[in-house]
């Protein structure tokens, strides 16, 4: 019965004889193979391997351990914990210093050694609109504008208005013209210019332009004939005395007279009034 009977060659009849017994022996592995891993008890999946969002180190952080769990007592679950962050929201280094919340500002330092804003100060004054005629320029030395002298110069007051409120702050200028008619250089630092305030009748000195808040600094300039430089200043109408030395008191009603000077080169007086 091992022998073949037919009429094709013995061999072929070997070789499907061959091959029925192979494809058997594949059938009843397969069998066997997928029996054992439905009763395995190792191949429990956990519910997480079963979903469709795929996980990235830029989005998933493991959970620290909890610092109160004794290590010795073994793992508490199979499973790890996982953590969702913001991938696109920056992640502070812990050594750094906090960031303060929105809204909310560090406190700014201050120094009591900066002085106060101030309007007691000289200042440039652009604010005056002035007609004034210009004369007809004469030929300018080959060596330049000559310097100025008190003789070329006109140095005068001015207060924007004749009386004032106590309590009010009067302004006063100091106007420097040039009343020759070739352009002349003078230096206008203004450590070299003054304000200053008296009594009616000129006996007592009481507040000054350089007493509190003097300034100081070479300042070269070409005065063109008849053309006006002004500076002004607004007083706080207190007294002051050099370097600013005592305490400063409010000027009462009464009447009260501004000159002003630039160098030894001294304004007449325009007097004002304060009011009660």
């Amino acid at each position: 019965m091992w022998e073949p009977v037919g009429p094709l060659p013995a061999s072929v009849y070997w070789r499907r004889r061959l091959t029925a017994v192979a494809a058997a022996a594949l059938l009843f592995g397969a069998g066997v193979w997928g029996v054992s891993g439905l009763l395995s008890p190792n191949d429990v999946r956990s519910p997480e391997s079963h979903g469709t969002t795929t996980l990235s180190p830029s989005n998933v952080a493991h959970s620290a351990p909890d610092p109160t769990t004794d290590p010795t007592s073994g793992p508490t679950s199979t499973t790890p914990s996982l953590t969702f962050t913001d991938s696109s929201a920056p992640q502070r280094d812990p050594s750094s210093p906090a960031t303060p919340a929105p809204g909310t500002t560090d406190p700014v330092p201050t120094s009591d050694d900066q002085p106060p804003p101030t309007s007691e100060q000289l200042r440039p004054d652009v604010t005056t609109s002035r007609d004034v005629p210009v004369p007809t320029p004469v030929p300018v030395p080959e060596t330049g504008p000559v310097p100025c002298t008190n003789d070329m110069l006109d140095v005068s007051a001015e207060v924007d208005r004749p009386s004032y409120r106590v309590g009010e702050r009067p302004v006063f200028r100091l106007v420097i013209v040039n009343a020759t008619d070739q352009p002349c250089v003078r230096d206008l630092d203004p450590i070299r210019q003054e304000i200053v305030v008296w009594s009616g009748d000129g006996a007592t000195r009481l507040w000054s332009s350089n007493d509190c808040f003097p300034a100081s600094g070479v300042d070269l300039r070409t005065l063109v004939p008849a053309q006006p430089v002004v500076s002004a200043v607004t007083w706080a109408g207190r007294t002051s005395a050099p370097g600013c030395a005592g305490p400063r008191t409010e000027v009462g009603p009464g009447a009260y007279r501004v000159m002003t000077r630039l160098d030894d080169d001294i304004s007449a007086p325009v007097p004002f009034l304060l009011n009660p």
